[in-house]
């Protein structure tokens, strides 16, 4: 990039950082000033300076629609604060990857490609202002040379001038007074404007600079397949024997252990517990496909895997139950109402990886990116309290 830029990338950075400051100011939702204006100006920014260039991918606009929906999710609904300090890790994310398609055909969304984002912020937030420097020629300096001599002339007269007529006249010394207050800039807002702007400039900076960055290559991992092999059958072993005690609790409870287990005990156990266990499964599962050939090259594994799949899927539904017990005696809360569409996007994920496992899946980058997205707004508008009141009348 040569050391100079167009007057888009210096002015929307300005203008942005302007009405940024100025929504800081009023007494307003602190989300909207605060998280909805920056990261709305962030966006409308770059799409300003690069609309008229020829590497704009339009494919990228589809990302806005998440990204919109996270960012009217508390004008609309008002949600918790923990939703709120999600939602800016998210749109953090979410925005990344729309500025990196934007610019980038060859971008690809996939977890190897989502640390890329910190390419654009903060990465050379500082020494990117080296792009501020004008191009100077020896006429245009001889001039702002002339013009700071005049600015100091004429201010050192007019200083003296304006003694005079302050001391000469009452009336014109008041309205100096009321003049300069009226235009007291507050300290604080000059440096709030500051970082805006160079937070502003220098993403959009690194946004062409990064319009050609290579998309990383997956390294795969080494690991022998009798290793995957054994890990798997031990692990498939342990479920094995959980749902010999699973069919035992629902089947009269032929083991008799323990004595005097009865339903309700069985409703409010252990759900949260099997949801990690089931992200317990889904890592390994996830590790093995994206890090390793194990599943390509070696029918066992395959075929454990798509056990460990059963089992996990199984225990999904356990979960499912148990929470319905549960739900139908007390009622739905919020966190009980997260959990049964954390658990539905691990059904989806899971018939995902099966279909991954069997054929090719084209754009599988999108694909996550859209079902996450997708879980993840319902979790916002959804898992609320108004809702909840809703559904528990």
């Amino acid at each position: 990039m040569e050391n100079k830029v167009t007057k888009e990338n210096v002015l929307v950075p300005i203008l942005a950082a302007i009405i940024i400051v100025f929504f800081h100011n009023l007494n307003i939702n602190w989300y909207l000033k605060s998280i909805v204006i920056p990261f709305s100006f962030l966006i409308i920014s770059n799409i300003i300076i690069y609309k008229e260039n020829k590497f704009i991918n339009k494919k990228a606009y589809f990302i806005l629609i998440p990204i919109t929906l996270i960012l009217i999710s508390d004008p609309i609904i008002k949600i918790d604060a923990s939703n709120k300090f999600l939602n800016v890790i998210v749109l953090f994310v979410l925005v990344s990857i729309f500025l990196f398609l934007l610019v980038n055909k060859n971008y690809k969304i996939s977890v190897n490609n989502i640390s890329l984002m910190f390419k654009l912020f903060p990465d050379k937030i500082f020494s990117n202002l080296k792009y501020l420097k004008p191009s100077i020629t020896k006429e245009k300096n001889k001039k702002i040379v002339n013009v700071i001599l005049g600015l100091a002339i004429g201010a050192g007269i007019s200083f003296v001038i304006l003694l005079l007529l302050t001391s000469a006249d009452d009336y014109f010394d008041a309205f100096l007074d009321k003049f300069s207050i009226s235009f007291n800039l507050d300290i604080s807002n000059i440096i709030l404007f500051i970082i805006w702007f160079i937070i502003m400039f220098s993403i959009s900076i690194n946004v062409y600079k990064n319009k050609d960055i290579k998309m990383k290559e997956v390294g795969l991992k080494k690991i022998d397949n009798t290793i995957i092999i054994t890990v798997l059958s031990v692990i498939n072993f342990v479920f094995v024997l959980f749902l010999i005690s699973e069919i035992s609790k629902l089947c009269g409870n032929f083991l008799q252990l323990p004595k005097g287990y009865i339903y309700s005990s069985y409703a409010r156990e252990g759900f949260f517990q099997l949801l990690f266990v089931t992200l317990i499964n889904f890592s390994i599962i996830s590790f093995l496909m994206y890090k390793t050939n194990g599943i390509k090259e070696n029918k066992i594994v395959r075929n454990l895997i798509f056990l460990l799949i059963s089992f996990s899927i199984i225990l999904i539904f356990n979960s499912y139950y148990r929470m319905y017990l549960y739900i139908d005696k007390f009622g739905f809360t919020v966190l009980r109402l997260q959990v049964m569409l954390f658990l539905t996007m691990e059904v989806v994920l899971f018939g995902f990886i099966i279909k991954k496992i069997l054929s090719e899946i084209k754009n599988e980058g999108v694909i996550l990116l859209s079902i996450m997205s997708f879980f993840y707004v319902l979790n916002l508008y959804l898992c609320n309290d108004w809702f909840i009141r809703l559904i528990n009348r």
